[in-house]
């Protein structure tokens, strides 16, 4: 753990730096990003179509659900680009030690997340189809859902990267330079990646439990990442939830509409919530269990260096 929050140190970590640095991020992906789809806003209130509108909601009725997406996808690609100005020019580090002290990704590491989180909530849909038949509706349209693949597979990883990159990578090490306890991190992180989330049309359903949803899932991506001293895996659970939320089954209730397989007619957020913290138990024990028996089949001079340095 503390390797990974030690990665801060590499730069300048002076208090307004920080403060530059966030209202730079934020600028980035909130004012920047959102110049896309103010386009999008303009042209269907301009375009003398009836049949084209803007929902309250800001979902649009008569676009193409892969133009909609992919316009408020680019709001990822300024929030990413945004980090790395921050990190980059205001802190003077790597951009890589957002994620980890190595030389270079461990690919392996974000596809165990990938795999593992994605069998899970697969999982919990299933089970939820067959104790409620019918809440899961078939529409594939091959004709939509094709070219949004391509689009959702390009899109997507950036979208969840950046948030993964700011929440557990640039917040998550900023905190940890004046806090170490490993218990406040993670809350503070699952509650930070709470707030924004917050906003989603779903959460209005039952602001408590959706909220504690998100909550959830963000301190569950903290805890492995400290515990594991890296950022590989976080990415590749939150890059498996997104994926099987917009290609699989996306709710009919949603911040972002997608042409997916099946859509969930009904949110059913206790459900929801109760699978959630189920999927999140069963990875946190199966992350821990490879933990520990990776740490036990280190040669013992590496276990001694790690310790030297831990301060342990």
């Amino acid at each position: 753990m503390n390797e990974y929050l030690n990665l801060a140190w590499l730069g300048k970590n002076h208090w307004w730096r920080y403060l530059l640095a966030v209202l730079t991020i934020l600028f980035a992906w909130q004012i920047i990003g959102s110049v896309p789809a103010f386009f999008l806003v303009l042209w269907v209130s301009l375009d003398g179509n009836p049949a084209t509108l803007v929902n309250p909601d800001a979902t649009f009725v008569g676009v193409p659900l892969i133009v909609s997406f992919a316009v408020f996808m680019l709001a990822s690609w300024t929030f990413l680009a945004g980090i790395f100005i921050a990190v980059r020019f205001i802190h003077g580090r790597r951009f890589l030690t957002l994620i980890t002290p190595a030389s270079s990704l461990n690919w392996k590491r974000f596809f165990q997340g990938f795999g593992l989180w994605f069998g899970l909530i697969a999982l919990a849909a299933l089970v939820e189809a067959v104790l409620y038949p019918g809440r899961y509706a078939w529409t594939l349209d091959l004709r939509a859902y094709l070219p949004f693949v391509f689009v959702a597979l390009v899109m997507v990883p950036i979208q969840t990267s950046a948030e993964e990159l700011f929440f557990r990578g640039y917040l998550l090490q900023g905190f940890g330079l004046r806090i170490r306890n490993i218990w406040v991190l993670t809350f503070l992180s699952g509650f930070l990646f709470m707030l924004p989330h917050l906003l989603n049309p779903e959460a209005k359903l039952d602001y408590w439990l959706m909220g504690l949803n998100y909550f959830s899932i963000g301190a569950m991506m903290a805890y492995v990442s400290l515990h594991d001293g890296r950022l590989e895996l976080a990415l590749g659970v939150h890059a498996a939830n997104n994926l099987f939320t917009s290609l699989f089954a996306n709710a009919i209730v949603t911040v972002l509409p997608t042409p997916s397989m099946f859509t969930v007619m009904e949110l059913d957020v206790e459900y929801s919530t109760a699978s959630l913290l189920v999927a999140i138990l069963i990875f946190v024990l199966l992350f821990l269990r490879s933990f520990r028996a990776r740490q036990t089949s280190l040669p013992a001079e590496t276990l001694s260096t790690d310790m030297t340095r831990d301060g342990t």
